[in-house]
């Protein structure tokens, strides 16, 4: 193999070199630098229209809320006003209310009968001759049914009068014993005879009939309705009554009424039990008459008794304040009664005052100003 030399090498010239570096690019290069330009920027005029658009769509259905917070503020309270049943100047007017109730239950007897016991009830006896007549102790009255009753006590029954053309008879009221113990003397409303006149003319002439029913006679060893179970049976209703009393009294209360809660009250008017006390039973059913009771007042004008004066609510000017915990103050009552025309009220305690806001006013306020820019509002 024949060697090359260095002279063998062909080299380009310099000239054509340079000639190359400088030489116009093709046009298939051009073409494409340009139509990329202008790609980039039609893209990101697109986007700013976009985002303009997007822009204009929230601003024209954006939402905003408005929440309004009232001006606050605290104030120690302690003052003592006149309330007066009847309105007068200056004095806050007070009014009472009453609820009607009635209430009932069955309860257990539990009352042990140790000792046989005589039943007992009132009688009239009746005189019908001229003269009076002299009954005296344990003179006998006699029931239809052959049980006699006993009078305790030594009465004397005045004689029959004449009114109107007509002879009224004479009477006396007397208590009537069962002669024996038992639950058979236990007698219900009747007519007496006295066996002692027995065949004479004032057999006829003299009578006597039961006013009350004769009850309370029982056997030994039983249960009977006792006097600690009609208690017992009084307080259970009593206590379900008053622990209802404020709520019901708060529902029937008229708009703007505040209660003076310590003024609640609820009275047992009446009761009654079925069987009667002293009865064999193993159960009875006890019933009580009642009514609530309590003193109210006009909630603003109490707020604004208890406001006037007060300096810490003097930088609010005449912004009207309401109290937000007048019910957890502390409320005493000088004097008073149901049925009392005035008493002194004492307020004490740390008042937590918040201004009104007139929301009705504020919202139309807003809508006109939004309605006015062309935007929507929506109370």
């Amino acid at each position: 193999m024949a060697k090359r030399v260095i002279t063998d090498i062909m080299a380009a010239p310099k000239k054509e070199i340079t000639s190359e570096l400088f030489r116009e690019p093709k046009p298939s290069m051009k073409r494409a630098r340009s139509s990329g330009q202008k790609s980039g920027r039609r893209f990101f005029g697109g986007a700013l229209l976009l985002l303009l658009v997007l822009a204009l769509w929230s601003f024209a259905f954006a939402k905003v809320e408005v929440r309004l917070s009232p001006k606050t503020l605290s104030m120690d309270i302690n003052k003592t006003i006149l309330l007066n049943k009847n309105s007068g100047n200056q004095i806050l007017t007070f009014r009472t209310l009453t609820l009607a109730d009635a209430r009932e239950g069955k309860f257990n007897a539990t009352e042990n009968l140790s000792e046989a016991t005589k039943a007992s009830g009132t009688a009239v006896i009746f005189n019908k001759s001229k003269d009076a007549q002299v009954l005296i102790a344990s003179t006998r009255l006699e029931a239809p049914n052959g049980n006699i009753y006993k009078i305790p006590r030594t009465i004397v029954i005045p004689g029959a009068k004449q009114q109107n053309g007509k002879t009224v008879p004479g009477s006396k009221e007397t208590e009537a014993v069962a002669d024996q113990p038992g639950e058979n003397y236990n007698l219900g409303l009747s007519d007496f005879t006295l066996p002692g006149f027995r065949g004479s003319p004032k057999y006829e002439l003299v009578f006597a009939r039961s006013k009350t029913e004769i009850k309370g006679g029982g056997s030994a060893n039983q249960i009977v309705v006792g006097k600690g179970d009609r208690d017992a049976a009084s307080a259970e209703l009593s206590s379900l009554g008053r622990k209802e009393a404020e709520s019901a009294i708060l529902k029937k209360m008229p708009p703007g009424e505040f209660l003076l809660a310590p003024s609640v009250e609820y009275v047992v008017l009446g009761e009654s039990s079925s069987p009667a006390l002293g009865t064999a039973a193993d159960s009875f059913d006890f019933k009580i008459e009642a009514e609530a009771r309590a003193a109210t007042l006009n909630r603003g004008e109490l707020e604004a008794a208890l406001l006037q004066g007060g300096s810490e609510a003097a930088p609010l000017g005449a912004v009207k304040m309401r109290v937000k915990n007048l019910e957890k103050l502390g409320f005493r009552m000088n004097g008073y009664k149901f049925d009392v025309d005035k008493f002194n009220l004492e307020i004490s305690g740390r008042a937590e005052l918040e201004a009104e806001l007139d929301e009705a006013a504020i919202k139309n306020t807003i809508a006109e100003i939004l309605t006015h820019l062309g935007l929507p509002f929506t109370k």
